[in-house]
């Protein structure tokens, strides 16, 4: 995400008489009227490392790596709200919901269970996160898509041209990995783009230092 986004601000963590990490939740980020806490973030990462099949599933971030999470969360809502706006509901509920038949079944049920109780949330808030994470990846892929430039033979001759010791490098099939060079290149500055424009839009803010 955009440096814009960073805001000074602290994030409170302490140990219980156990050893064991406690969180203090504190705010961590904004996006829109949303506020986004420390807990949200671990949440998220918990339910992203269930779906991955990580483990452990609870995992206390701090740092740069929580700060990383936090963006993801943020990058998540904008993607959902903007989701919302466009009435997009290209997602199969049978399939969401063999997802989360499935995640409830690893481990015995064990690690779905760690999760609830470990923050505190139901069965239902669980599987709205669940369901929430596979809309918002629907919908980038399909942004991604409308994204995705067709490379003419003109634009790679004169990559070509341009850069010719880079081609030569490629070996024999230079056309198409040059083709695939120009359209990954044209996709990840529209999704920069994409992302500037939903920072400022939903006016995000970063709130971890």
């Amino acid at each position: 995400m955009s440096g814009r986004l960073i805001l000074a601000a602290t994030f409170l963590f302490c140990f219980s008489t156990q050893g064991a990490p406690q969180l203090v939740n504190a705010i961590a980020a904004k996006v829109g009227d949303r506020l986004i806490t420390v807990q949200d973030a671990y949440l998220f990462r918990g339910v992203q490392r269930l779906r991955s099949g990580e483990r452990p599933v609870i995992l206390f971030e701090t740092d740069r790596s929580l700060k990383i999470t936090v963006q993801k969360v943020m990058f998540e809502e904008m993607i959902l709200a903007e989701a919302k706006a466009v009435d997009f509901k290209e997602l199969d509920p049978k399939q969401v919901n063999e997802t989360i038949k499935r995640l409830k079944e690893l481990s015995g049920g064990a690690d779905w269970i760690r999760l609830l109780k470990t923050f505190s949330i139901s069965d239902s808030e669980a599987a709205k996160r669940v369901s929430q994470g596979l809309l918002a990846e629907r919908f980038l892929k399909k942004k991604i898509e409308s994204l995705t430039p067709v490379i003419t033979d003109s634009e790679i001759e004169q990559y070509t041209k341009n850069y010719p010791e880079k081609v030569k490098k490629l070996g024999d099939e230079n056309r198409s990995l040059v083709a695939e060079a120009l359209k990954k290149e044209r996709v990840d500055k529209g999704l920069q783009d994409y992302i500037d424009f939903l920072t400022e839009k939903y006016a995000a803010t970063l709130l971890l230092s």
